[in-house]
């Protein structure tokens, strides 16, 4: 969730528009989440949903002062210069995007392929995918 640097952390009550891409994995217009934090009528006029395009268009719509607080994958978030990304939705609001990797049978270059999947697995990749906005799996 990302807010304008510096800016106090206001409620979602609050917020004169929040905006979220429509078909995001969370957005924040999704009758669903705001409704299990019981506040979807009270969003319904301030919500608007920014175009599709990913994080940043969100980002930058609130780096830019145009909405006071945004929904978005943190991970797209991340390098928007002039937003806080003040924490992720508790996880039982969240949808996980599962990311996989595989070697296709008749690959040119399977040993290659291997190593790089391999790699996906290690400590030092970890800590790259971590610095990225996301959960590494357990291998």
């Amino acid at each position: 969730m990302p807010l304008q640097s510096e800016m106090p952390v206001p409620s979602l009550k609050l917020a004169p528009k929040c905006r979220s891409r429509s078909g995001s994995n969370m957005p924040v217009g999704d009758t669903n989440v705001l409704d299990r934090l019981g506040i979807a009528n009270e969003m319904k006029s301030k919500t608007v949903f920014g175009p599709i395009g990913g994080g940043a268009a969100i980002g930058i719509l609130v780096a830019n002062g145009k909405v006071e607080i945004g929904v978005h994958n943190i991970h797209e978030l991340i390098p928007v210069a002039g937003i806080e990304i003040v924490g992720p939705l508790p996880g039982d609001l969240q949808a996980t995007t599962v990311f996989a990797a595989a070697i296709m049978a008749g690959a040119k270059d399977a040993e290659a392929s291997k190593a790089l999947v391999n790699f996906l697995r290690t400590p030092e990749a970890a800590a790259v995918i971590k610095a990225k906005g996301m959960e590494p799996a357990n291998p």
